[in-house]
């Protein structure tokens, strides 16, 4: 069932006036392109803000860590520098307490390190002589006969011989040690 309806409207219903303006019209249309003029300049603000923080965050974590890259390298510098310190520290300790035990030791006690030194260059038991200065004879007897050499070695005095100077040779040749050189070997010195 279809209905028609009419609607009447009075004359004085009617407005005088328009409604909407042409000129209104305009003014919404350019307010709505200001607008959307405005929102794109705020969109491309917080952008160009956003980028600006971000490069201003890489360019303070890289700061950050050029500092912490300096501090580091001066501190393993610092450690380098104490090592090399404590290094030159303990060796000198170590020079003059070795240099100290050996300038104390007494002359039989020399003479016993020069001969055990001369013993240990000599693996095989094989005849040789023993060459020493005449002052050092009495030391190196009592050694001698201690020894595994006692019926290989035979002493001989050298007054030619420094007093602090031993001479094993054999067949082969001949073999020299002296105190200073034994002396400057245990420091890691050159001899004089």
């Amino acid at each position: 069932m279809l209905a028609k309806r009419s609607l009447v409207l009075s004359s004085s219903a009617v407005l005088a006036e328009t409604v909407l303006r042409r000129e209104d019209l305009a003014d919404m249309q350019l307010a709505s392109e200001v607008l959307r003029h405005a929102q794109q300049q705020a969109q491309d603000i917080l952008i160009d803000a956003r980028q600006q923080a971000r490069q201003e965050q890489d360019q303070a974590l890289a700061q950050f860590w050029g500092s912490a890259n300096r501090f580091l390298q001066d501190l393993q510098l610092q450690r380098q520098t104490l090592q090399q310190e404590a290094m030159a520290a303990v060796e000198a300790l170590l020079t003059a307490t070795l240099t100290r035990l050996l300038d104390d030791t007494s002359l039989a006690e020399r003479t016993r390190a020069l001969v055990r030194h001369l013993a240990a260059s000599q693996p095989d038991e094989a005849t040789a002589t023993l060459s020493a200065h005449p002052d050092l004879l009495d030391e190196l007897r009592q050694w001698l006969a201690e020894s595994r050499f006692a019926e290989h070695w035979q002493l001989k005095a050298d007054p030619s011989l420094a007093l602090h100077s031993l001479r094993l040779s054999d067949a082969n040749g001949a073999f020299d040690v002296d105190w200073s050189r034994l002396r400057c070997g245990l420091l890691g010195t050159p001899s004089a």
